[in-house]
């Protein structure tokens, strides 16, 4: 796969990851102000905390998206899910556990879906140089 296809590739599957997780935050906001009042109802107001993980999230992924090595892909999720939980434990411990596992596990599944179609990419390309074997006895 050419380098360049590969990097657009990347980019595109980690905006989409990106997108998808503005939504699913809203949803969770929507579900946990439905649930127990608003933010303030409890004495907990983390304000722009979440704006700052949020282009926290962005900008690990175009990082993620640009490094071509799994190893230092995944090396920088665990940080950015250590730092999350760092940050946020012990004073907003339902947060911290939100923020950690759907910035994690998107980020996560972008990378691996990357992986993924990179990997097939390669397999069809090297199964399309293997040409097939006759069997014993054939005619040529």
């Amino acid at each position: 796969m050419n380098s360049y296809v590969r990097l657009a590739l990347c980019l595109l599957i980690h905006a989409l990851g990106c997108v998808a997780y503005a939504f699913l935050n809203d949803a969770v906001v929507h579900a946990y102000r439905l649930f127990n009042g608003g933010f303030t109802s409890h004495g907990v107001a983390i304000g722009i905390a979440t704006y700052a993980l949020f282009y926290i999230f962005l900008g690990v992924n175009l990082i993620v998206a640009l490094i071509p090595g799994l190893v230092a892909k995944l090396a920088i999720l665990f940080l950015m899910v250590g730092f999350i939980l760092l940050w946020m434990l012990p004073d907003n411990p339902l947060r911290a556990l939100f923020y950690g596992v759907a910035q994690g596990c998107v980020t996560l599944l972008a990378i691996l879906t990357t992986q993924v179609i990179e990997l097939r990419w390669a397999l069809r390309n090297i199964a399309g140089r293997i040409q097939p074997s006759q069997p014993a006895g054939a005619i040529q």
